[in-house]
């Protein structure tokens, strides 16, 4: 920590890319960039020298890659680390979790996500897992791990989609919500991408998953709310299914 603020190593072969992240953390309050490394070596070499707090890390680096790093760092005196992914399955995902990853983001993304999850990943209160109504929110891995039980496979734009429209629901301590006045639009500006393009992803990431699912598993993991007559659910329904079951479970 630097006077209160959390410090950043931004790791990022990429000069445009990498100006962009300096440029977003550089202008909030929160955090204080202390160094930017071109390539692996240079990333593990930084962290041991200046000790950040946060490692925003390129999976795809000169030299040595996000794993090589990841390794190379150890689990001892490793900062945060926020794995930026140039393409992701369920297993490559996991192992970059297993290896120390605090959170993943599957580009291409926003700088303004990006913070977003940083403030999240380091504990910050304007991203405070707590609801201005005292309710615990579930941490994005709680979610992530309901998404997989219900089918949905990491790889899709979809599946970051409602991992966010989730959050949203139960940060906001929402039991509805518009989807296409007020989520798809929160969702699309986070993304930098249009409102109807997340209603489309999260629309075939819920196919997918019902598709490749079985129907008395997701009974079992959702209840009544599952019936077999009515099929699929709408976007609203699965979001909705989700952030009941999440509540329960934080309730229990």
């Amino acid at each position: 920590m630097v006077e209160g603020r959390t410090t950043v190593l931004i790791a990022n072969d990429n000069h445009e890319e990498r100006q962009r992240l300096m440029d977003k953390f550089d202008g909030m309050s929160e955090f204080t960039v202390v160094g930017e490394a071109r390539h692996g070596l240079e990333a593990v070499e930084l962290v041991r020298t200046l000790r950040p707090d946060l490692l925003i890390l390129d999976d795809v680096l000169p030299h040595l890659d996000g794993l090589g790093v990841l390794a190379e760092l150890g689990p001892e005196g490793r900062p945060h680390v926020l794995l930026l992914l140039s393409c992701a399955s369920d297993l490559l995902v996991q192992h970059y979790y297993e290896k120390g990853a605090s959170y993943c983001l599957l580009r291409p993304v926003q700088p303004d996500l990006v913070a977003e999850r940083a403030l999240l990943v380091c504990g910050h209160p304007a991203a405070s897992q707590t609801s201005s109504a005292g309710r615990t929110v579930p941490s994005p891995r709680t979610i992530a791990e309901l998404l997989r039980r219900s089918g949905v496979p990491a790889h899709l734009q979809g599946y970051r989609f409602l991992k966010d429209a989730v959050q949203y629901v139960l940060s906001t301590n929402k039991t509805t919500c518009g989807m296409t006045k007020e989520l798809y639009p929160h969702i699309a500006r986070l993304h930098g991408t249009q409102p109807n393009r997340v209603e489309r992803s999260i629309r075939h990431a819920i196919e997918v998953a019902w598709g490749r699912a079985d129907i008395n598993d997701l009974q079992r993991l959702f209840g009544s709310t599952v019936h077999h007559v009515r099929g699929k659910p709408t976007n609203a329904e699965f979001v909705a299914m989700l952030a009941d079951h999440l509540r329960g479970a934080v309730g229990s």
